[in-house]
């Protein structure tokens, strides 16, 4: 079709855990020839900063870090007003026992990790050293008592020993009363620059293919994940999706706009001073 030629020349983050889903199920036909690259979260931020991708779900921290790159789409992201289910801490001592303590932190997260060390240094006021791994949650507790796990290894971590689980986003919502935005659709400015018109068809269409996919939770499932209600997980990653928020209403911008205050004072994110997103010229 017409109207696709430039999105056709773009190239698209696709970041391929079970929360992002409800975005690319059906976004664009088989064979729409639109370019997708996959990767982690920590990846994808990484291609978006480096310039080689045009769109994606970038951590909403890497937002912060570079936002004069980049322009938010309107009413699309990753949240959550209480549980994520997926940004966890797993430790072998209580939350309130941490300090000065090592934490293990995994590599493929940006926001979370912010998140995290907000959560130490302002709410439980706290020091801590912060390493860096890869792997799953049990490996990453070789390196240490606490880690932070994200994505779908958090979200299916079963240990094999006792550990207690902190969900960061049901902390960060019962310390500050407003949700936390994990990842926010962004597109490159000099792209808007010279395709703003096929900018705003791909957020009609973003958003829209959102809304219906996760209108019908069942079907998104089985035809995107394989999951029916006869599998183990069905009720588990149900849940998980409905749960999640991925509409950038009033109340998550507020959240993120604490969570850059935050950052910016602790020294992890210049000051935003105004999120921009796609206007009309």
């Amino acid at each position: 079709m017409v109207r696709d030629l430039t999105l056709k020349q773009a190239r698209i983050g696709k970041i391929s855990y079970i929360n992002t889903v409800p975005f690319y199920f059906r976004l664009f036909e088989k064979d729409a020839g639109v370019s997708f690259v996959e990767g982690n979260p920590a990846e994808i931020n990484r291609l978006m900063e480096e310039g080689r991708i045009d769109f994606a779900p970038i951590s909403s921290l890497e937002y912060a870090l570079h936002h004069d790159q980049y322009l938010l789409l309107p009413d699309v992201c990753i949240g959550s007003r209480d549980f994520a289910r997926s940004v966890l801490l797993f430790s072998r001592e209580k939350i309130e026992g941490l300090n000065k303590t090592q934490i293990v932190i995994s590599k493929k997260s940006l926001s979370a990790q912010a998140l995290l060390k907000i959560l130490l240094k302002f709410k439980y006021r706290f020091e801590n050293e912060f390493v860096v791994a890869d792997g799953s949650p049990e490996e990453m507790l070789t390196f240490g008592n606490a880690v932070l796990a994200i994505g779908d290894d958090a979200l299916f971590y079963k240990p094999k020993e006792f550990i207690y689980k902190y969900d960061l986003s049901e902390l960060w919502w019962s310390w500050t009363e407003v949700p936390f935005c994990f990842a926010v659709w962004a597109v490159q400015r000099r792209f808007f620059e010279h395709s703003s018109r096929e900018v705003f068809q791909f957020s009609r269409r973003l958003r829209e293919n959102a809304e219906r996919n996760l209108q019908d939770l069942e079907t998104l499932m089985k035809e995107a994940l394989g999951l029916t209600i006869a599998d183990a997980r069905f009720s588990q990653v149900f849940g998980y999706l409905f749960n999640l928020n991925y509409f950038l209403d009033s109340e998550m911008k507020e959240g993120l706009e604490l969570f850059y205050r935050f950052a910016a004072r602790a020294g992890l994110a210049p000051k935003v001073t105004e999120i921009r997103f796609i206007e009309a010229h």
